[in-house]
């Protein structure tokens, strides 16, 4: 396993982790989702199902994020999401473990990153969203986020104290809300070529499941959407990330 630090196209360092196996039969990407970081136990618990397969993983932090990548968080947008795992792959494809075609994995916001690359490349073995954030309309209708949107209007910025990473602040320019419209996975589905596995918690409270079902009804390749019992929009729990396990197990396989 090794961590590097790379340049994005607006010249800020990407905290990336490679994690190579031998004989290696494919290549993942795992992409954290809003204000997250490579090293969430579900992001690492992935990795292992795939290095234990043979995959070769390749983790990352997002700039303007609250990882060990640069930039200023109250800077982070769904475009600049977005622009860092295209810079990732890019990077990937001078790199010697590239291989073809790829698998992609992605958490909330991730979630939506990795499923808009792969509607917009062929070069996508299978796609592996967990809690999935599906457009940025629907995530203003999201309860907590329409309680605090007026004032995060009027103030220009949110700040909030996150739940999972206690004595972190996280904050965010109104910004994020404008550009977060321009993106919407739904106008894109029936794009997407490769087999899409879908992962929800039924305590999920962040993300409603309405929206992932309709994303899941426009895709018109293989597809499956498991939801796991007792699980939160983490899905960090133990008996979470067993189950979690077993289904990409198989999924792999098949």
């Amino acid at each position: 396993m090794e961590k590097l630090f790379i340049k994005n196209r607006k010249g800020l360092k990407v905290a990336v982790i490679v994690d190579e196996t031998e004989n290696q039969k494919g290549l993942v990407f795992l992409m954290h989702g809003l204000l997250g970081f490579k090293e969430q136990s579900l992001l690492i618990e992935t990795a292992k199902i795939f290095k234990e397969n043979n995959f070769t993983t390749v983790s990352f932090d997002t700039t303007n994020g609250i990882g060990e990548s640069d930039g200023v968080m109250e800077e982070l947008t769904i475009t600049g999401y977005s622009e860092d795992l295209e810079d990732i792959i890019n990077w990937s494809k001078l790199q010697k473990f590239y291989f073809e075609p790829f698998i992609l994995v992605g958490h909330s916001w991730g979630g939506y990153c990795v499923g808009n690359y792969a509607a917009d490349n062929s070069n996508i073995k299978s796609l592996i969203l967990y809690s999935p954030v599906v457009s940025g309309a629907s995530y203003q209708e999201i309860d907590k986020i329409k309680q605090v949107l007026k004032n995060w209007k009027e103030s220009g910025i949110r700040e909030w104290e996150s739940q999972s990473n206690l004595g972190v602040v996280k904050r965010l320019k109104y910004q994020f809300i404008e550009d977060s419209l321009n993106h919407d996975l739904l106008k894109n589905a029936k794009k997407i070529n490769c087999p899409v596995l879908i992962i929800r918690g039924d305590e999920d409270a962040s993300v409603p499941l309405a929206p992932q079902e309709t994303l899941f009804n426009k895709i018109v390749t293989k597809k499956e959407f498991f939801i796991i019992r007792n699980g939160d929009h983490d899905l960090e729990k133990e008996e979470n990330l067993m189950e979690i396990h077993n289904i990409i197990n198989k999924w792999i396989k098949d």
